[in-house]
């Protein structure tokens, strides 16, 4: 019976080592199938430094062609031209639109600036029933830590999740911390900390489910990545270790 003392422990590590990594590692864990959830996206608000692509159109052809000269942009345009000639909003939040001027769009919504760009088009007599379109081109979100692919990256989706994100910087890595990602996020000028936990099925009805332009994701190591720089994690170390642990048990229960 002693002699069997080594196995036992081994069964016992290897069992505990396999139960813990399977809960550290899967995403919404003990999700209900029946149920469904509410995702809540609220609406972006224009910030100083947005870029914005506003293309105005019209039911008359000739009109269109005058417009997209002044856009300066069209189909075929890159993204570093679209960038340059969009209309980036000034420390003052305005924006200078061709005839109309100086408009303030800094705190409201891609709607807002649409109805207020309409109705001053309107009310000066340029044009009868425009159609607008607006876009943000230059909102990004940083990545860092224990993903695959961290860095800089750009959408234009204004409904982007957490998972979306992870999902462009090619997933997290086996070490990194699921259960305690942290999302920096700007808001009213100031910097805030939010946790956010992938393992938690309730995260998609969490307000830091949506990422939003400017945000910085962090995920950290786990444990198991933590403890193989130290001395004992260190897996050379820790197999001499168990190597040097069942020789003594060994020697013990033979005497």
């Amino acid at each position: 019976m002693n002699s069997q003392i080594p196995y036992i422990i081994l069964l016992v590590f290897f069992c505990i080592s396999s139960c813990s990594s399977q809960k550290d590692i899967f995403y919404l864990q003990k999700s209900n199938t029946d149920k469904t959830y509410n995702l809540d996206y609220n609406e972006y608000t224009i910030k100083v430094d947005d870029i914005l692509k506003i293309d105005l159109k019209t039911n008359d052809p000739e009109i269109n062609l005058l417009f997209e000269n002044k856009n300066a942009y069209n189909l075929n345009s890159n993204k570093e031209s679209i960038l340059y000639n969009g209309y980036q909003v000034d420390v003052n939040g305005n924006i200078h639109f061709n005839e109309i001027g100086k408009i303030q769009v800094a705190n409201l919504t891609i709607n807002q600036v649409r109805d207020k760009l309409y109705e001053k088009i309107t009310n000066m007599g340029i044009l009868l029933n425009p159609l607008l379109d607006i876009k943000i081109i230059n909102s990004h979100f940083t990545i860092l830590g224990e993903v695959n692919m961290p860095g800089r990256y750009e959408f234009m989706q204004n409904n982007l999740n957490i998972f979306e994100a992870i999902g462009m910087a090619g997933d997290l890595t086996i070490t990194g911390k699921r259960s305690n990602v942290m999302l920096i996020r700007e808001i009213d000028n100031k910097k805030l900390i939010n946790e956010i936990d992938l393992t938690n099925i309730n995260l998609l009805e969490s307000e830091n489910f949506q990422i939003i332009s400017n945000d910085i994701i962090i995920v950290n190591p786990n444990r198991t990545k933590i403890n193989s720089a130290g001395l004992i994690g260190n897996s050379s170390t820790l197999i001499t270790l168990l190597s040097f642990i069942l020789s003594s048990i060994i020697l013990i229960t033979n005497n």
